[in-house]
């Protein structure tokens, strides 16, 4: 899948800096995007199917630049704790890929499997929150 696929199939519009005709990776392990980290793991699969129109994992700040799932897969969100950094638990099926999209960052291509979805910190001093 290139960037221009990737755009028509989530509709999700990325800035213009980024080529439309890249390819788009595919991940099956690990990757970051902006704030927001993948990890494979072996916890129970998501089960609730991911709406038609996607999912926002993470709002963008004054409602812009949104990290948002889109494709045939399962998310269930994450319980709210204090200091957590676990947003949900994405399960994508055999045969079927996910797109993880963001205006700036563009997509990532998201292998079957099963994945914990959550925030990044860094360290400035102190412990916080990654903000993009």
């Amino acid at each position: 899948m290139i960037v221009s696929e990737a755009i028509q199939h989530s509709g999700t519009e990325v800035f213009d800096w980024l080529a439309r005709d890249a390819d788009v990776p595919v991940i099956d392990q690990q990757a970051c995007q902006g704030d927001v980290s993948i990890l494979r793991v072996t916890t129970k699969p998501a089960t609730t199917p991911l709406p038609h129109a996607g999912v926002a994992v993470v709002q963008g700040e004054n409602g812009g630049n949104t990290h948002s799932l889109h494709g045939v897969g399962c998310w269930d969100w994450a319980p709210v704790r204090d200091g957590s950094l676990v947003l949900g638990t994405l399960t994508v099926a055999d045969g079927d890929t996910v797109l993880l999209g963001h205006p700036e960052h563009g997509f990532i291509q998201i292998a079957p499997g099963t994945y914990r979805v959550g925030r990044q910190r860094e360290f400035a001093g102190e412990w916080r929150q990654v903000a993009d």
